[in-house]
């Protein structure tokens, strides 16, 4: 008996050929696209963690913008840098345009900003966490980091700008974050690391005031991070950590709980990897990387007491963004070698819904009405744009 070619191929080669057979997923609408301008002579600065993009409950949205003019040679420290943060209605129109009163040394790029968040406020309110690192600059070894709690009204006026304490005792460190959530009581959740670099695992809650009122970390070793986190109704946190054990330097991962007022409520060790994790109702999801396993990538969904659900095929090596939408996620994915990347939307079970154009992303968001917003950087990261995205 002759069997068919294709049937041929398949026994063969595999999932590779029934993957290249897949048909290409569709793509979405853009519903949005609008230029982040610099001030005038200034060029944008998208280096350092995520972060800076966030939607309010009106469909509104906020982007935390750095710039900064170079100097003639591009090795002296910038003529000037900026730290702003625009607004923007759901239909685009621009709501404000806010400086931030950043009191710090500017390096070649500008302030070094290690960590900048923002989040926006059921009230129209927003808050940015901005951390700067001034260790290139010829500053006293305790001005080498400013961090700073900003809160701006609904109008763009500057209510209050915080100084935040160190974490820890340790010269030159500052804080590295990447995550930022609105609290129930206006208050804000930050998480990511902590350190001179490498970096120790920490949590902190702030206050509508701009105040600590808890901390969790920094961690025993390093290098340690915060891979996911969430802020429950009741004000409970949940988190995923990567810890470094003191004794056997193994890394340790955990889904730690806190309750609302920073008590600990316990550790859950589980033996998944993962670089982007996001918390669905009653589970969290790991994306894995390609470089992370001797298989292929995948998203692997948990229960909170760590026990692993199962495992979906994700046709993706990297994904360096990864938040809840819906019943799925949407995520910044992207390849293991060159600049292409894609925003998708898709299911747990790993089906693409849409996929975006190649290009460059940093952060995604999810608005009220469910379509997906991204900053979108030209090749160089001087330049950027803000993309909404709906389903076809």
């Amino acid at each position: 008996m002759r069997l068919p070619t294709a049937f041929l191929l398949v026994l063969l080669c595999g999932p590779a050929v029934a993957q290249a057979q897949s048909p290409a997923p569709p793509e979405p609408r853009v519903t949005l696209d609008i230029a982040l301008p610099p001030p005038a002579a200034h060029r944008l600065s998208g280096l350092g963690p995520p972060g800076r993009l966030a939607v309010g409950a009106d469909g509104s949205v906020y982007v935390a913008t750095s710039s900064f003019q170079p100097s003639p040679d591009g090795i002296l420290p910038a003529k000037s840098a900026h730290i702003e943060l625009l607004a923007y209605t759901r239909d685009g129109a621009q709501k404000y345009r806010t400086t931030l009163p950043v009191q710090a040394g500017v390096g070649p790029n500008g302030f070094n900003a290690e960590s900048l968040g923002v989040v926006a406020f059921p009230s129209g309110e927003a808050a940015v966490f901005l951390s700067i690192s001034n260790t290139r600059v010829a500053l006293p070894q305790d001005e080498r980091s400013v961090t700073t709690l900003y809160r701006i009204d609904a109008n763009g006026k500057v209510q209050s700008a915080a100084s935040v304490l160190p974490a820890a005792n340790a010269g030159g460190a500052f804080y590295r974050t990447r995550f930022y959530l609105p609290t129930a009581d206006n208050g804000l959740l930050v998480g990511g690391g902590y350190g001179p670099d490498p970096f120790n695992w920490w949590i902190g809650k702030f206050d509508a005031v701009g105040r600590r009122a808890w901390q969790a970390g920094p961690g025993p070793a390093y290098p340690e991070d915060v891979y996911g986190l969430a802020a429950k109704p009741d004000g409970s946190v949940s988190a995923i950590i990567q810890e470094v054990g003191q004794m056997s330097g193994l890394s340790q991962w955990t889904i730690a709980r806190f309750a609302a007022d920073g008590t600990p409520q316990g550790r859950a060790p589980f033996n998944t990897l993962g670089t982007s994790f996001v918390l669905l109702p009653g589970f969290w999801v790991s994306a894995v990387d390609v470089f992370q396993t001797a298989n292929a990538p995948g998203l692997v969904p948990l229960d909170e007491q760590g026990k692993v659900l199962g495992r979906a095929s994700w046709p993706f090596d990297q994904t360096r963004r990864l938040i809840a939408d819906g019943d799925g996620v949407a995520a910044v994915v992207c390849a293991a070698s060159g600049p292409l990347c894609f925003v998708v939307r898709a299911g747990v079970d790993g089906k693409l819904r849409w996929q975006s154009q190649p290009g460059s992303f940093t952060d995604v968001a999810r608005t009220p009405d469910g379509q997906i917003v991204a900053v979108s950087w030209s090749a160089d990261m001087l330049s950027a744009s803000l993309v909404r995205y709906a389903d076809p």
